[in-house]
């Protein structure tokens, strides 16, 4: 990638008129100089290209990327010559990303006072000036993506300040949104699907979340209690996090597979912080969790007595962020900023030791026990198709009472993005 940032490049002369369009390509720059997606030949490319011509060039720079391992980096690739150690290696390696970042950050700067007219301003609300947006979420693995950017200063590099609120469940984060008390929601899509139904908001798909796969939502009972079997459960006192979340509508068609009917059950929402003491007082029999709470409850003696992610379930998009259809015609700048910070987190944490990172930091797992946290799947895209078939199950199971075409709400930004 040959980046021209004085030439035409439709004629060879005079300067790019674009600056938006120019600093986005200076942003990507960085972001290839960072990581150039996993890619270690692209990254090499790119490196030699942001250096040639300069004196500042280190002649080693390519050998460092190449013997990044596993652990040292994202470029799963053997050492091409002889290896340098650990400490070494990340030591130039940061030399060199630090090296290129500054060339590129003096390019910015000459462009930008060259090239600013008056009345410009910068891309979000003015140059070094951030953005707030107040993001509603819920303390499971779903979110490890953004707390990773968070800890990297993903969101600080978009411009973007953000501000946290923990909800105990997605149907109230999306409720908040709805009242624009939040900016930005983290939900489970049947939470979201069901208000969006309901005409409670506009709901717009910002990004995904998390795919299901086997164990990672559970029925946990105590191992002396007196639920410790699917057939076990008419009648009991379930928790789950809020009526209409992924945890009841899940339960209840994992039940109907088990030939259990849910019609018995009584619902109890509670926080999921607060479902193991609620279990070892005997307020309630069961409690549906989600990772990493499965785990801590099974460290403290529960143990699992349903799969909700088994079957049908499998595979199945869980969860998601999303906006009202009102704040992408009106903030598109700052939520595509978003989705870019996100997207960095999301390709940063399929790396298990920079995710078990952010497990032990953000999400209080317990670093002994933090190999038996089920992890699922982190997808980089919205895949209208899959989310689809949660509407479908909900439909075909009653908690919808009309089709929802979930392609209707994927972001068409308005200005093509």
């Amino acid at each position: 990638m040959r980046i021209s940032w004085w030439r035409s490049k439709t004629t060879g002369t005079g300067y790019i008129g674009d600056l938006e369009g120019r600093l986005a390509e200076l942003r990507e720059a960085m972001f290839q100089a960072s990581y150039a997606r996993n890619d270690p030949a692209r990254q090499r490319e790119f490196l030699e290209r942001i250096f040639e011509g300069t004196q500042s060039r280190d002649s080693s720079f390519a050998s460092v990327v190449e013997a990044r391992g596993p652990r040292d980096g994202l470029a799963d690739v053997a050492p091409a010559s002889v290896p340098i150690p650990a400490a070494a290696s990340r030591k130039r390696r940061n030399l060199v990303i630090a090296g290129a970042a500054a060339a590129i950050l003096l390019v910015v700067g000459v462009c930008y006072g060259v090239l600013r007219q008056p009345g410009q301003v910068g891309p979000q609300t003015g140059v070094g000036q951030a953005t707030k947006l107040r993001v509603g979420l819920l303390n499971v693995v779903d979110t490890a993506p953004f707390y990773r950017a968070l800890d990297q200063g993903y969101f600080r590099s978009e411009h973007i300040d953000v501000e946290i609120k923990k909800f105990r469940g997605g149907p109230d984060a999306i409720r908040e949104l709805a009242e624009k008390k939040i900016d930005i929601a983290f939900s489970s899509y049947p939470g979201a699907l069901t208000a969006e139904a309901a005409g409670i908001a506009d709901l717009k798909i910002l990004a995904a979340a998390y795919t299901a796969r086997n164990s990672h939502l559970m029925l946990m009972g105590l191992g002396d209690g007196p639920l410790t079997h699917p057939s076990d459960v008419r009648g009991k006192r379930i928790a789950v996090t809020a009526t209409g979340s992924i945890s009841d509508i899940g339960m209840a068609l994992a039940l109907r597979d088990a030939n259990v009917t849910p019609g018995s059950i009584t619902w109890v929402s509670l926080p999921m912080d607060d479902m193991l003491a609620a279990l070892k007082r005997g307020d309630v029999d069961g409690a549906v969790m989600a990772e990493p709470y499965v785990t801590r409850a099974e460290q403290a003696g529960a143990v699992p007595v349903l799969d909700v992610t088994l079957g049908r379930r499998a595979l199945l998009p869980l969860s998601g962020w999303f906006v009202t259809s009102g704040q992408v015609e009106g903030q598109t700048k700052v939520l595509q900023a978003f989705q870019s910070a996100l997207a960095r987190g999301t390709r940063d944490v399929q790396k298990p030791d920079i995710r078990d990172l952010v497990l032990t930091k953000y999400l209080e797992v317990d670093p002994a026990y933090v190999d038996d946290v089920r992890i699922a799947t982190y997808p980089e895209t919205v895949d209208p198709s899959e989310i689809q078939k949660v509407a479908e199950l909900m439909l075909s199971n009653g908690f919808l009472t009309a089709p929802l075409d979930v392609r209707k709400m994927v972001i068409r930004w308005p200005n093509g993005g």
